[in-house]
């Protein structure tokens, strides 16, 4: 038996580390990962605050994060022990018609980790092998856990039209995920990029990381004539706006979670003008090893995303700095 160390939301508004003596053990086609660093993401700052529409407290939190291989058990082939790993959290059915078809994203039954499954914000976690993605030798522990949100934009630039719509690029949020978006729409050639944000420090944050226009979201309403449009907030002002701003034929990729279920939106323009309205649901896992090969290949630099990294006896301060809003992504180190 060892003591596992684990993040827990045990209320709304609280953080603790607990302890829990646990006999980890990767049965058939699992591995046991002893997780280094997890990232805080919007959504686990929801399930803290009591805002997310389908977690509440208790819960062990974390789903970005990068471990070592300390065991694997039998069945398991492509990696080995003392290997990096970024854990892949979301687990699919495996049955469906999405799951067959390899849209493993739009499996209708599938959890999260550390929503709907306990978290991997823990110093010990048995995992489904299948969900573990080799970390290249070139990429630095912490800089690697930054490949599951850009992940997501990797996935949410690969639901456009393809490079002639990357012409001229909008970038709804200058978040974790706005920026990341930023920074993949750059790789894969975009053109012309502009980004909305209202924080002062995360508009020269993204302009630093390239964009060519940034502006404060009060003059979001002149901006028109973008072959794409990602709207990493998703709110109501922001959907009219991604929408009235995107030129005929193009398209808006919904990136962010709504915090509403009903939303208006300008259907006449959207009918007239073909103008496609698409959602972008996490990842699939060829994007987290698209992320993982363009970190490691130096065509994106997420480093200047890590606003602060905390160890993880000071968890309880990590999370109250991750709602700062001029933060863009704090992490936690687990291991000593």
């Amino acid at each position: 038996m060892v003591l596992v160390k684990e993040i827990r939301f045990p209320d709304v508004g609280e953080v603790e580390v607990g302890e829990v003596a646990d006999n980890p053990r990767p049965g058939l086609g699992e591995a046991l990962v002893a997780p280094s660093y997890v990232g805080i993401c919007g959504s686990d700052l929801h399930v803290y605050a009591g805002r997310h529409p389908f977690v509440r407290p208790p819960v062990v939190t974390g789903h970005e994060s990068i471990g070592e291989v300390l065991a694997i058990g039998d069945g398991v082939t492509g990696i080995d022990r003392g290997e990096r790993v970024l854990i892949n959290p979301l687990v699919h059915c495996g049955q469906c018609a999405a799951c067959a078809a390899g849209a493993l994203n739009t499996c209708e039954s599938a959890r999260v980790l550390g929503f709907k499954l306990p978290g991997t914000a823990r110093t010990r976690t048995v995992q489904d092998a299948s969900r573990l993605h080799r970390v290249p030798d070139a990429v630095a522990t912490d800089v690697a856990c930054l490949a599951e949100p850009l992940a997501t934009a990797v996935h949410a630039v690969g639901r456009t039209h393809g490079p002639p719509a990357l012409e001229n690029v909008l970038v709804i949020g200058g978040g974790c995920i706005g920026l990341a978006v930023l920074l993949a729409a750059r790789a894969h050639g975009a053109g012309r990029i502009t980004l909305v944000e209202p924080v002062a420090a995360k508009r020269d944050l993204a302009s630093r990381l390239g964009a060519d226009r940034v502006v404060e979201p009060e003059r979001l309403g002149e901006l028109a004539g973008f072959t794409t449009a990602f709207d990493c907030v998703a709110g109501a002002d922001t959907l009219r706006a991604a929408v009235a701003g995107t030129r005929g034929g193009g398209r808006v990729v919904v990136v962010g979670v709504p915090s509403r279920t009903e939303l208006d939106l300008p259907l006449p323009r959207m009918q007239r003008f073909e103008v496609d309205l698409v959602g972008s649901g996490m990842y699939l896992p060829a994007d987290i090893d698209s992320a993982l090969s363009l970190i490691a290949d130096g065509a994106i630099d997420p480093r200047p995303l890590i606003s602060r990294c905390f160890p993880l006896a000071d968890a309880s301060s990590a999370y109250p700095a991750a709602a700062d809003p001029d933060t863009v992504k704090v992490l936690v180190r687990l291991s000593d």
